[in-house]
This record gives C-alpha cells, sequence and structure tokens, in this order.
C-alpha cells in the first residue's frame, strides 16, 4: 500500500466528491494548487450520483420513455418493448449510468 503525503503537502483538502466538491478541487487544481480529496464511499460522486438526482433522473427518463413508445410511431420511429424486461433490467441501467459518472470523476 502507498504511503499517503503528509497533509501540510497539501493546499486544499476536500471533504466529499459530490458536486461542490468536486468543483472547488477542480478549481483548485486548475489554479496550480495540490488537493486531496476525502471520499467515505467507495466511488467518487457523492449522493447526487450515487442515491439522489442521477438515479432518480435515469428512472424517470427511462419510464417517460416506455409511456410513450406506441406514439412515436407518429414520428417514424419503431419502438419494440421486450415483454420479459424487469425492474432489475431498469435498475440496471440507473447502475450503469451512476458507474460512468462516477469513472467520469477523477
Amino acid at each position: 500500500m502507498a504511503s499517503t503525503p503528509p497533509a501540510d503537502q497539501f493546499d486544499l483538502v476536500v471533504i466529499g466528491t459530490g458536486p461542490a466538491g468536486e468543483k472547488a478541487a477542480a478549481q483548485a487544481a486548475y489554479f496550480g494548487k495540490r488537493v486531496a480529496i476525502v471520499e467515505r464511499a467507495p466511488e467518487p460522486g457523492g449522493a447526487g450520483v450515487h442515491t439522489g438526482t442521477l438515479p432518480s433522473k435515469t428512472l424517470r427518463e427511462t419510464a417517460i420513455y416506455l409511456s410513450g413508445h406506441q406514439s412515436r410511431e407518429l414520428y417514424g420511429v419503431a419502438v419494440t418493448l421486450d415483454r420479459s424486461a424487469t425492474l432489475e433490467h431498469l435498475m440496471a441501467r440507473k447502475n450503469v449510468i451512476a458507474a460512468s459518472e462516477s469513472a467520469r470523476i477523477p
């Protein structure tokens, strides 16, 4: 396991990688500051990525898309639904979106 540099080697220590923490760390790094980030969760992103905004919006958009599948044919878009799809399939999409957003955060 690599040793962590002493705290006095950083100009800023950011607690949490939610939207505010990510922005603070990026701004400080942009201005040449040495930044350390402390996150208790196994993946970065905070509640917005893992339990709040992103998951709920992903599920909402899925529901809107699926509820209007029949009317899409009016616009020349044919959509077929897999009748065997389950809630697990929908939740898997949410997990993929959260994972990609978490991976985007350095």
